[in-house]
């Protein structure tokens, strides 16, 4: 195909669109299909090809439109059709802004932009020809869960990607509001976030595409519904990294062979090879020092994204200095099932991970009676589809045990534990030494007969409303479900003693009234 989207058509020129190959009128500016921008007619493809600003006089000079460091101002007017509203940030590739599309209903879009540092002609040929590329396997991705994209077009000096703009926020700023709070995400939400982001990793990998940058801070939480979706897929960041380095690293975007096409006695997995992307402390390693990444590799990066979401932690914060392994049990709670899953995720080496977002959604088993768990997530098609769901089970606080601030009603004790303790209510005297709450040891001052018997019934009824959220701060507990556990059992163990007590009482009585009956005449 033409490079330019020109073509000859008789004695008029008509225009191929670049993105869906719908050809359109020569006087057309956007595509009748798509929408799509459309290169304007020019007697040079070179030309036109190389920079649009220069066929049409009608776009304005938004590069002196500009701030001192390069950025477009609010109101600069890109392609006579985007209009910037303001500057979203600034990414691995270059800055990002939100733009207003006018040739589509004023529309709110993304705007990506790279502009490599070397402004020579071979560098930015070789740049378009890669965002070319990458626009190529863009516009192929057809899911409610990734920004859509529109198209790529060259405006001076800068190059540009045009996506959905999805509003919201991202995990990362959810996370730093929650621990503002002191409050974490709770396994049930990274269950629900499972079942929501593994089928769209299923099928970008499914695809050939490789994501290599997951984190918290490329996810959004969709405002209007609620559902995650995945933003800054690693093939425009490796681009940056090719034009703006040397040297180049192998492939240009996150493509993988198919395990058919490997040679005999290779290892089958699936790579995508020469991509150093990624985070540290997200990525794993092989990523990171030899640039293999494969599907495993995102869901490594998954894994790690949930036990900072879970903990509020940083990821250099969780590994253990001396052993390298991640110190999940130390930090958080966590059911066995869930903890095997995330335990194979982070596995540091690749064979012993999860080799597909599949495999992990079949072990992901959701309680029905559970209203706080979205539905199983199914891929329709080619498109991931995630049922809508508006609701969120509450957030786990942290694991502040052992505060020893017994009576300070500012610390935050975790919802789940609180409420009626029978243990404590019933055996007072014993339960407060195992607890460590020593107040409930003025239940033994009824030995001194002083009390009239009174403090072991007056302690239990305060240790009964209060043990919990005493006993929580007093020890320090290993998790909520050893906090939970332990109570369990002096609950079975007091009802086990006062069952004895009163069938021994009973049995006393019983004795006495067949005694004191057998000594009335009748």
């Amino acid at each position: 195909m033409n490079p330019t989207g020109i073509q000859k058509s008789g004695a008029m020129n008509s225009i191929i669109c670049m993105i869906c190959e719908q050809i359109n009128p020569s006087r057309a500016s956007f595509c009748s299909r798509c929408g799509a921008s459309l290169p304007p007619p020019s007697s040079s493809p070179l030309e036109t090809n190389l920079d649009n600003t220069n066929n049409d006089n009608t776009l304005d000079n938004t590069l002196d439109n500009t701030n001192n460091d390069n950025t477009l101002q609010t109101g600069s007017r890109l392609r006579d059709r985007y209009i910037i509203q303001r500057t979203l940030g600034q990414g691995g590739f270059g800055k990002t802004y939100l733009a207003k599309d006018t040739g589509r209903f004023n529309e709110l879009v993304t705007l990506k932009e790279l502009t490599p540092r070397n402004q020579g002609t071979h560098t930015l040929e070789k740049a378009e020809e890669l965002f070319q590329r990458e626009a190529t396997m863009l516009h192929k991705l057809s899911s409610p869960q990734i920004p859509r994209f529109w198209e790529f077009f060259r405006h001076g000096k800068r190059l540009f990607l045009v996506q959905d703009y999805i509003e919201g926020k991202t995990y990362q700023t959810l996370l730093e509001e929650r621990v503002s709070k002191g409050e974490r995400f709770s396994e049930t939400e990274i269950i629900q976030l499972f079942q929501q982001l593994l089928p769209v990793l299923s099928y970008l990998h499914q695809l050939g595409i490789i994501h290599r940058d997951i984190a918290p801070d490329n996810i959004i939480r969709r405002a209007s519904d609620g559902v995650p979706v995945l933003i800054d897929l690693g093939g425009v960041k490796q681009i940056a990294l090719e034009v703006n380095t040397p040297v180049t690293r192998g492939a240009t975007r996150g493509e993988f062979n198919s395990p058919r096409s490997s040679a005999p006695g290779q290892n089958s997995a699936i790579y995508a090879g020469g991509t150093c992307l990624g985070k540290v402390g997200y990525a794993p390693d092989e990523q990171l020092r030899l640039g293999i990444a494969a599907p495993h590799s995102d869901l490594y990066a998954l894994g790690v994204t949930s036990l900072v979401l879970m903990t509020g932690k940083q990821p250099q914060e969780l590994v253990d200095p001396y052993t390298l392994s991640w110190r999940t049990e130390e930090e958080v709670t966590l059911s066995p099932e869930f903890n095997s899953i995330l335990s194979r995720l982070l596995a540091s080496q690749p064979s012993e991970r999860f080799q597909s977002a599949q495999e992990v959604l079949d072990l992901i088993r959701t309680d029905d009676s559970d209203d706080s768990k979205v539905r199983q997530t199914e891929i329709k098609g080619n498109v991931a589809v995630t049922p809508q769901s508006k609701s969120y089970p509450p957030p786990t606080p942290i694991n502040n045990s052992g505060c020893k601030q017994v009576f300070d009603e500012s610390v935050l004790v975790p919802a789940e534990i609180q409420g009626w303790n029978w243990g404590a209510f019933c055996l007072p005297g014993l339960w407060c030494v195992t607890n460590q709450v020593w107040i409930g040891l003025i239940a033994w001052t009824d030995l001194s007969l002083v009390t009239g018997f009174l403090a072991w019934p007056v302690m239990g009824i305060i240790l009964g409303i209060k043990g919990n959220e005493w006993a929580w701060k007093s020890r320090r507990w290993k998790s909520i479900k050893a906090f939970k556990r332990h109570q369990r059992g002096w609950a079975i163990t007091s009802f086990v003693i006062i069952g004895i007590i009163v069938t021994l009482l009973f049995l006393l009585l019983l004795v006495f009234f067949i005694g004191v009956t057998s000594l009335v005449p009748w």
